[in-house]
C-alpha cells in the first residue's frame, strides 16, 4: 500500500482486481507493478550513495551510450540515444547486448505501428528500453497502447499520440505488465478533470504522463487534485514563476516527502545551491529540482553529487550539450541515492519519461516560433 503525503489529503483507495492478464503474465514485471513510483517517505536519515554506486551507474551509463554510439549512422542524432542509455542503466547484461536488444524492441515498435502512428526517435528509442528491461515486447505494448486509447475515447479525452503512448507505458508499468482495466481509466480522467478544475488553461495532453503517474498514488482524485494546487501556490510563493511547466513541476513533486510548504523549501534549496556551484537552473529544469526533491534528501550532497556527474558527462565524445549533461546528470545521480536508500527502482523511468516530454515540448515550441517568424516575415 502506498504511504500518503502529509497534509491531509484524503484517504487510500482500495485496489482493484485487474483483468485476467492471458498469456502476458510471463513478463519480467513481477511485484515490480506495485510499487512503482512508491517511495518510503518521511526517513529520519539521509543515505548517501556509496563509492561503488556512484560509480557503477555513471560507468554503466557510459558504456550503453558508446554501444549504441558504435552502431548509430552518422545522420542519426544522438539525444534519443543518451536517453534510451538512462533509461537502459539497469538492464541486465552487457552494454553491447543491451544496445542490440533495445533496437530490436525500437524495430518492432517501428514495424508494428501504423502507418499514421508517427512516433519520433526521441520516444522511441526511451521507451525501447523500459520495455527492453521489463522483458514485453512491442507486440504486446502496441497491443495494449491501441486498446486503451479506445478506453481513452470513451472517457471523453483528447486525442494526442505522444502522450497518451507515455502515459500507457506507465500504466502497463504501474499494473505489472497485466491489462489495464476500466477502474483505471476512470481514476485516471477523475485525477486529470481535479488539474483541469485548478488550472483550466493550462492542463492538456502533455499532462498525461504525470496522470498516469498519479494514478497509482494513494488518496481521492480530489484530494490528489488540491495537494497539486497547494505545492503549485507554494512554489511560485517561493518565487517560480506560475506556468505551464510549474504545473508540471507540482504533479511530480507530490510525490515527494512532506507538506507543500516543506516541498516547494526543499526545490527552492536546491536551486539556491546549485547557484552557489554556478550551475544556473532554467525554467526548462525545474523539473529536475522535482526529481531531486522526491529523494527527500538534504540539497547540499545531492547537488555536490550532481555537479561532479556533470564534470564527468561532459568529457565523454561526441559530446553531450551543457544543458543535456545537466538533465543527465540529475538522473544518474537520482538513481544512485535512490538505490542507496533502497526506493523502488522504476521511479526512475518517470524521470526518464518527463525527460521525453520536455524534449517534444521544445520541439513543438521550436516550431512554433520558426513558424510564428515566417508569418512575420511575409506579411
Amino acid at each position: 500500500r502506498a504511504v500518503g503525503r502529509n497534509g491531509g489529503k484524503g484517504v487510500d483507495t482500495p485496489r482493484h482486481p485487474r483483468a485476467d492478464p492471458g498469456p502476458e503474465t510471463a513478463l519480467k514485471y513481477g511485484t515490480l507493478g506495485t510499487q512503482l513510483f512508491r517511495l518510503p517517505h518521511n526517513r529520519s536519515n539521509a543515505v548517501s550513495p556509496s563509492a561503488a554506486v556512484s560509480n557503477y551507474f555513471v560507468d554503466r551509463f557510459k558504456a550503453i551510450y558508446a554501444a549504441f554510439e558504435q552502431e548509430r549512422r552518422w545522420w542519426r542524432s544522438t539525444v534519443p540515444l543518451r536517453y534510451a542509455a538512462m533509461a537502459a542503466i539497469q538492464c541486465e547484461g552487457d552494454a553491447a547486448q543491451i544496445a542490440s536488444g533495445i533496437r530490436a524492441v525500437n524495430k518492432g515498435l517501428k514495424d508494428n505501428s501504423p502507418w499514421h502512428w508517427s512516433v519520433s526517435p526521441l520516444v522511441q528509442f526511451p521507451v525501447g528500453a523500459i520495455l527492453y528491461q521489463h522483458g514485453d515486447t512491442a507486440t504486446q505494448f502496441l497491443r495494449e497502447l491501441v486498446r486503451v486509447r479506445k478506453l481513452f475515447r470513451n472517457a471523453k479525452l483528447h486525442r494526442a499520440f505522444t502522450f497518451e503512448l507515455l502515459a500507457v507505458l506507465i500504466l502497463r508499468l504501474q499494473a505489472g505488465g497485466k491489462l489495464i482495466d476500466q477502474r483505471t481509466i476512470h481514476r485516471f480522467k477523475a485525477i486529470y478533470d481535479e488539474m483541469k478544475r485548478h488550472h483550466r488553461w493550462l492542463t492538456g495532453p502533455d499532462d498525461f504522463p504525470a496522470c498516469a503517474i498519479l494514478t497509482g498514488q494513494s488518496g481521492t482524485p480530489r484530494a490528489i487534485g488540491e495537494g497539486i494546487e497547494a505545492i503549485y501556490g507554494e512554489l511560485a510563493h517561493q518565487g517560480f514563476a506560475k506556468s505551464n511547466q510549474l504545473q508540471t513541476v507540482a504533479n511530480m513533486m507530490y510525490l515527494a516527502p512532506g507538506s507543500a510548504r516543506e516541498v516547494a523549501a526543499r526545490a527552492a534549496a536546491f536551486k539556491a545551491r546549485f547557484k552557489e556551484h554556478k550551475v544556473r537552473v532554467y525554467q526548462r529544469d525545474w523539473d529536475e529540482l522535482a526529481m531531486l526533491s522526491i529523494l527527500g534528501e538534504q540539497p547540499a550532497p545531492v547537488v555536490k553529487r550532481v555537479v561532479a556527474i556533470r564534470e564527468e558527462l561532459a568529457e565523454i565524445r561526441p559530446r553531450i550539450e551543457k544543458a543535456t549533461t545537466f538533465g543527465l546528470a540529475v538522473g544518474i545521480a537520482f538513481l544512485e541515492f535512490a538505490t542507496a536508500a533502497q526506493q523502488g527502482r522504476s521511479v526512475s523511468h518517470a524521470k526518464v519519461l518527463m525527460d521525453v516530454q520536455s524534449l517534444i515540448a521544445a520541439q513543438q515550441a521550436a516550431l512554433a516560433a520558426a513558424g510564428a517568424a515566417a508569418a512575420a516575415a511575409a506579411m
